[in-house]
């Protein structure tokens, strides 16, 4: 009895000791359980490197966009993806990441040479109006973009590594804690329950880890706007068609798009508008292609396709204009009936093609070439279209430093006053003294200073010499100077033009700018408060090109101008043609009526002349009148005019 005394009494003791021993320990083992399933959810490291690539990218992205359209993409958008990289590296560089990274030394070079590199461009973002900055900015952040993909690879893996070490632990403490429950009966429901639970948080913390790593995945490669295939995927899978081709001559193709009039659609109904357009226009992509194609957004409004395996080029031409048709469907979006189209350009895998990038740049060739020849259309590319790249690259060298080398010079072309048949002004025409290929024509570099950014520089050049010579004219002579659409658009054309009135001296109401239509496409409380300005200062308002437009008519509702230039396709066929005569008395008329002087351009022909003074024209320009010339040889009367011709 005694004995069996004492041994409940150890028993008893034992028991206690257990238990006190047991909870102890089970409170030990909940503590760390509680520590791994934090471990394991905090996904911050991975997340924030995934998010700085993914910023990054972004910035180039803007970039190249803001570079390609010549400063017409949105600066303050690239500015906020540049703001947004810097915060994202400094989390990365003074947060947890530092010490997530500790171990990999190359990695830790990576941040630093990022930081490094956004320091460096801070500059170009300054002055990124300025020609090239964009371009010099991706030059410097260009060569990161590898080692930052590598080092989020790297985030990816070390994490993916910590949770499934994690997970094993999880199962050895499992077992420990399973054992514990069944030793001690009375407390196993207690801790079963425990178990259940900590077990169900492990797999929702489990399942979340999966879907975060395929949505990082997904979002990496992919573009968040479209769901399509972003540049680094669809480059990863011309790689991919590439090696088929060199290996199974597996033929395929590529075809680059850019949409037409998009810009319109932004600047007209916003952004907004924009973004939902382009998603309808990804889904019109994804019907047009075939079993084994694949479209992708590049950016902006470009889109490519990959067309896979292709048996013919009359296939992908039957594709290409399948898509022109479809994309050049209306879509009505919020009301809105919005026409668009697209350009494309279709290069095909050869011999010579050993990159994805220079394939891409084949179809981007092509591209050009379809839109300078109308939009709407696609082409092939040819080894031709290299060539004239190449001599467009040479004649933009040679643009860029002629204005410093003084080879610009202004020749004049009379305009008459048909009642007095006596010269009333000139209009301004700037010539191209190019030292090895002699004269070259406006039409052909005029575009190009427009695309590389010269144009307000040269615009400016242009209105200084022209009010300079013009000064030394007769007091009655008027000088006309064209404005080029992006011209027109500068903040400073106001202060260019006081400016020249300024330094030279010119009587404002002696100088007359002549506007396109294309200018007031976008008329808008801006342009309007532009063309008020300029009127303010005293100068003389043009309409170019009239009736070559779709809306000419409109445009003179909104602003009164003092001058109508009629078109010379108009007065060219007037001899011929009776329509014609009948449009240019109407637009005589319509000027009368405006009270705005009306302008005959084109005149060649005695005959011309008659006609377009019975018409009502009140001014007149032309070859019968003279041809341009320069200022040193200008004479101011109609009679010696005819003379010197």
């Amino acid at each position: 009895m005694i004995v069996s005394l004492r041994a409940l009494k150890i028993f008893f003791v034992f028991t206690v000791g257990s238990f006190l021993i047991a909870t102890l320990y089970i409170s030990a083992l909940v503590v760390e359980r509680q520590e791994l399933l934090r471990e394991i959810s905090h996904y911050n490291p991975a997340f924030q490197v995934s998010q700085a690539v993914t910023e990054f990218m972004r910035l180039e992205r803007h970039l190249v966009v803001f570079e390609d359209q010549h400063g017409e993409s949105d600066k303050d958008e690239v500015l906020l993806r540049y703001d947004i990289i810097l915060n994202r590296t400094k989390i990365l560089l003074e947060g947890a990441f530092q010490t997530f990274v500790q171990s990999a030394p190359d990695h830790q070079d990576t941040l630093r040479n990022l930081a490094s590199a956004l320091a460096a461009v801070q500059p170009l973002m300054e002055t990124l109006d300025r020609p090239g900055a964009a371009r010099q900015a991706l030059e410097v952040l260009a060569p990161l973009e590898p080692r930052l993909i590598q080092l989020a690879s790297f985030a990816h893996n070390l994490e993916a590594e910590r949770v499934a070490r994690d997970q094993q632990e999880l199962i050895r403490l499992h077992w420990l804690f399973s054992g514990l429950a069944i030793s001690l009966i009375l407390f196993g429901i207690v801790m079963i329950a425990l178990l259940n639970r900590h077990n169900r948080l492990l797999g929702k913390a489990h399942a979340d880890l999966h879907v975060l790593a395929g949505s990082l995945a997904h979002a990496a490669n992919h573009d968040a706007l479209t769901d399509l295939p972003n540049r680094v995927l669809f480059r990863e899978k011309l790689e991919v068609a590439l090696q088929a081709f060199r290996q199974q001559g597996r033929d395929f193709a590529v075809l680059c798009l850019d949409l037409d009039r998009f810009k319109n659609v932004n600047d007209a109904l916003g952004h907004e508008v924009g973004d939902y357009l382009l998603k309808v226009v990804a889904d019109r992509l994804r019907g047009c292609l075939g079993t084994g194609d694949i479209a992708a957004r590049l950016g902006g409004d470009e889109f490519a396709i990959l067309q896979q395996p292709i048996e013919s080029m009359e296939s992908c031409a039957a594709q290409a204009s399948r898509i022109v048709e479809e994309l050049s469907a209306p879509y009505v979006i919020d009301g809105h009936e919005i026409v668009i189209g697209t350009s494309i350009g279709i290069a095909a895998a050869g011999n010579g093609i050993v990159t994805p990038d220079q394939l891409l740049k084949h179809a981007d060739l092509a591209l050009y070439e379809a839109k300078s020849q109308g939009r709407g259309t696609f082409r092939y590319f040819e080894p031709e279209m290299e060539v004239r790249l190449h001599a467009r690259r040479i004649l933009e060298v040679d643009l860029r430093r002629a204005l410093a080398h003084d080879e610009f010079e202004l020749f004049y072309q009379p305009q008459i006053n048909i009642e007095t048949e006596e010269i009333s002004g000139f209009e301004a025409l700037l010539r191209w003294h190019h030292p090895l290929r002699g004269m070259i024509s406006p039409a052909e570099f005029i575009p190009i200073a427009e695309d590389i950014g010269l144009i307000s520089p040269l615009g400016e050049w242009v209105l200084n010499q022209a009010c300079a010579e013009a000064s030394k004219w007769p007091r009655d002579m008027k000088v006309a100077v064209n404005l080029s659409p992006l011209q027109f658009r500068s903040r400073s054309l106001v202060q260019s033009v006081s400016g020249a009135l300024a330094r030279t001296g010119l009587s404002p109401d002696r100088l007359e700018l002549e506007i396109t239509e294309s200018s007031l496409l976008q008329e808008n409380e801006a342009t309007l408060a532009v063309l008020y300005q300029l009127r303010r200062l005293g100068v003389r308002i043009a309409m170019d090109d009239f009736g070559t437009g779709y809306s000419s008519v409109g445009y003179l509702r909104g602003f009164p101008f003092d001058k109508i230039k009629i078109d010379q396709s108009f007065v060219r066929d007037i001899p011929s043609q009776a329509d014609s005569f009948v449009i240019v008395q109407s637009i005589a008329s319509l000027g009368a009526g405006l009270r705005m002087s009306t302008v005959a351009e084109g005149v060649e022909t005695e005959d011309q002349f008659r006609q377009i003074r019975a018409a009502g024209c009140t001014e007149a320009q032309g070859y019968y009148f003279g041809r341009p010339k320069p200022a040193r040889e200008l004479v101011y009367t109609l009679k010696s005019a005819h003379c010197t011709t």
